[in-house]
């Protein structure tokens, strides 16, 4: 069975949240002043609920790429022996494993993410500032992060990539300053598009299109266009230089289109959605009900995805949702 939908979109691509918490308050993700709601330890999917959802989304389901996000998912204590369960899917099905993290508490367990499975590493890094950085996620870390990024370098990763979210007069002024630092390091630059989400107070004035970036760098550096099957990111090769870039576009021009992707929250809810104001079917019900088959689960999931719409809202709805808290939705 494959996973498709109403659009006759095949979704091939899962992101699990492993945990609602984050140590880091970064400003367009988890502002301090949300007040927002943590769910108890007993709420969330234990580590063989999401072993046995990962079997469930790779040999029923037809997945091939699974990403481990949060909040912060290196916070979570079980997280090497859920992965180290969920790699040995690898020697039968062509699966790929990846997560995504702000560095802070990876330095010292790099190794360990690859001997387990992983390969593929986003890191979020917002500056190459250490004042900003502090100023940006509320917490002094910054060096802590730089040096897991080039120590995920090192190692043998399929691919290292730096996220940096983009704000108007937040940090826009450091585009040419990330390529510079980062353009001889065997990473993948990736500048994303400021995202309304909860009580993060976008505001159009802070919002810097892909394009617009895309042509600051372009103003100082060589880019070559990389014709590859990316369906969320519009990728360079810095010319004479190891670094790639690329753009992410989830305002200004939008891949609803091309979507593969499906979203489970740290409470085990299927996100049809980034943007989507509702969650839907809480799997952990059915996880933890051992008379309900992984035949049966993969035909509730199948079955919730037909409810996925067209395209996400637009601007305007985004701006209205209150309950689209990054670190719940799981990035």
């Amino acid at each position: 069975m494959k996973l498709i939908d109403s659009f006759n979109r095949t979704h091939d691509y899962v992101r699990i949240s492993l945990i609602d918490k984050c140590n880091l308050n970064c400003i367009y993700c988890n502002p301090v002043n949300s007040n927002r709601h943590y769910y108890h330890k007993s709420d969330l999917l234990t580590a063989e609920e999401i072993v046995r959802l990962s079997n469930i989304f790779v040999k029923n389901l037809g997945v091939k790429k699974i990403r481990f996000t949060g909040g912060e998912p290196m916070i979570r204590k079980d997280i090497l022996h859920i992965l180290k369960n969920i790699s040995e899917l690898k020697r039968d099905f062509p699966l790929s494993l990846g997560i995504t993290t702000n560095g802070t508490e990876l330095e010292n367990n790099i190794q360990s993410l690859y001997n387990n499975g992983i390969d593929y590493l986003n890191i979020s890094l917002d500056t190459i500032q250490l004042r900003r950085f502090n100023a940006i996620t509320g917490k002094n870390l910054f060096t802590q992060t730089l040096s897991s990024i080039r120590r995920a370098e090192k190692i043998n990763f399929k691919k290292v990539k730096v996220n940096a979210v983009i704000i108007k007069k937040i940090n826009d002024d450091e585009l040419l300053d990330f390529v510079d630092y980062f353009k001889n390091l065997n990473v993948e630059l990736r500048f994303i598009e400021f995202m309304p989400f909860g009580n993060n107070l976008w505001q159009k004035d802070g919002f810097v299109s892909a394009e617009e970036m895309r042509n600051k760098i372009q103003s100082a550096f060589k880019l070559i266009k990389l014709e590859d099957d990316n369906k969320i990111a519009d990728n360079y090769i810095i010319a004479g230089h190891n670094c790639k870039v690329g753009f992410i576009s989830s305002i200004s021009n939008h891949f609803c289109a091309s979507c593969s992707r499906l979203r489970i929250t740290a409470t085990g809810k299927i996100k049809l959605c980034l943007f989507s104001s509702e969650q839907q079917t809480p799997l952990k019900d059915y996880l933890t009900n051992s008379e309900i088959s992984d035949t049966e689960i993969a035909g509730i999931i199948s079955q919730t995805l037909q409810y996925k719409k067209a395209k996400h809202p637009e601007i305007e709805e985004l701006l209205k949702l209150d309950n689209n808290n990054m670190p719940s939705i799981g990035g």
